[in-house]
């Protein structure tokens, strides 16, 4: 196992904390590393353990957030101490309110009245642009042209709203045409930031059903999602366990 990333099923999850993932996405963006982050849950670790190329594309990601708690105890239970939940949602407020100077943020997606919000409450922050997309396919959008906006004026970091995994297969295409930029899709980011959309509380978030406050389904569909998910996290952890106790040997 590589230290600085843990796996869960067939992919890898960054062994980090929103600190450290705060100050690498700068560093990338600041010395043109670029590369695209997933903000992984696992929904989406168990979307790829029956989809090869999304499993493929995490593993070509410069970092994969542990977002949520259920990753972080994976974290843990491999022996990462410092593996921490990375919220990708509260990583772009963070961000934002901090104001880096050297920071030039891009927002993409959502539509332009929440856009036009968020760059109002975030007056501080260096946004250089924000574009509302059209609902389309991945393989619909314009990538040409939206690449050459995100040159043009200069962005070092873009962010996506949409949903996963179409946002991360999203950033995949247009960081292969922008390589020097770095690219976070980050859901409902953007509505959370302004308060649109209410997060969960930090006791739910802690004992990893967030979802149950920010569900867009039925309650007991929710929960039944949660109660399967339930059975594949266990699965994994005891192959975690396992996988400890027999390097030890």
């Amino acid at each position: 196992m590589n230290e600085k990333r843990y796996r869960i099923g067939k992919v890898y999850i960054t062994a980090t904390n929103p600190n450290d993932a705060e100050s690498r996405i700068i560093k990338a963006a600041l010395e043109g590393q670029g590369g695209y982050i997933c903000v992984s849950n696992m929904r989406m670790v168990m979307y790829a353990g029956k989809n090869p190329d999304y499993a493929k594309l995490m593993d070509e990601s410069f970092m994969n957030l542990p977002d949520g708690m259920p990753l972080t105890w994976c974290g843990k239970l491999w022996g990462l101490k410092d593996v921490a939940n990375t919220n990708g949602p509260a990583l772009f407020k963070k961000m934002l309110s901090e104001g880096n100077p050297g920071l030039k943020h891009y927002l993409l997606g959502d539509t332009q009245d929440i856009l036009d919000t968020i760059k109002n409450a975030y007056k501080e922050s260096c946004i250089v642009g924000a574009e509302a997309l059209p609902f389309a396919k991945v393989e619909e959008f314009d990538y040409q042209g939206i690449s050459e906006k995100i040159k043009k004026i200069g962005a070092n970091i873009v962010w996506t709203a949409m949903t996963a995994p179409k946002q991360d297969e999203f950033d995949r295409i247009i960081s292969r045409i922008v390589p020097n930029v770095v690219f976070v899709g980050v859901g409902r980011a953007f509505r959370m930031s302004i308060g649109d959309v209410k997060k969960a509380p930090r006791w739910a978030e802690k004992m990893g059903i967030g979802g149950f406050f920010i569900r867009r389904r039925k309650w007991y569909q929710t929960g039944w999602w949660y109660v399967k998910t339930a059975f594949v996290l266990l699965y994994y952890m005891i192959n975690i366990i396992i996988c400890r106790f027999a390097c030890k040997i």
